[in-house]
């Protein structure tokens, strides 16, 4: 029996969030001790905590979709969104290459498999999302979207001229 697997808009974009992490991965890994510590212009942080950012960061998304799935808004302001990441890049002196790596892996697995937990309902869904605001955002928007990683990836090449 010949059994086809229809490929949806979100297997796509899960794949590429997927391969856009992987890329990551294999960059940060290519990452000397002295890099690691030179400070992105576009953050004010080091190279070390925008990629622990970049792998924390899938980890929020995966709770923002479980908040906005479970019917909430997702709670706090840009200013609160701001400075919980200025916290956490400041706790980030010291990770590893390594430890950011295997982070980055851990929480893409557990976001991927989210992703693939959606149903179309689940997407359409939308709520209140203080981070930005308090525009209405929804789990399709969310679900997906790899502009995160890019941007801060793309400052981290910068930083590193290469």
């Amino acid at each position: 029996m010949n059994v086809e697997t229809a490929v949806t808009a979100l297997d796509i974009r899960a794949q590429a969030l997927i391969d856009a992490n992987a890329e990551f991965v294999r960059f940060i890994e290519t990452c000397a001790d002295d890099e690691w510590l030179l400070v992105c212009p576009a953050e004010g942080w080091t190279v070390g905590a925008v990629a622990n950012h970049i792998a924390r960061g899938h980890a929020t998304v995966a709770g923002w979709i479980e908040t906005i799935r479970d019917g909430r808004d997702v709670p706090g302001s840009p200013e609160q969104h701001d400075a919980n990441n200025a916290s956490m890049a400041a706790a980030a002196v010291g990770v590893s290459q390594d430890e950011v790596a295997q982070l980055a892996n851990e929480n893409m697995a557990k976001l991927s498999v989210l992703m693939m937990s959606l149903t179309e309902s689940d997407l359409a869904m939308s709520s209140s999302f203080g981070p930005a605001g308090g525009v209405k955002m929804s789990v399709e928007q969310l679900a997906g979207n790899v502009g995160h990683l890019q941007r801060h990836l793309a400052s981290i090449r910068e930083t590193l001229a290469r």
